[in-house]
């Protein structure tokens, strides 16, 4: 995400831009809660490897 913003250093973003950027931060946010939640439940199974 820094990256993002980065590479439009020094420029207004447009409300499209801004709305997308949103979307973005709100999906890896849930992703991270989600992971979370899955942790609590299933624990350290000792990684994708035992899938």
């Amino acid at each position: 995400m820094a990256k993002y913003l980065k590479d439009r250093k020094k420029r207004e973003l447009s409300l499209e831009e801004i709305e997308h950027y949103r979307r973005v931060a709100k999906a890896i946010e849930r992703t991270i809660e989600v992971q979370g939640e899955v942790e609590d439940v299933f624990g350290n199974v000792g990684g994708a490897s035992n899938l």
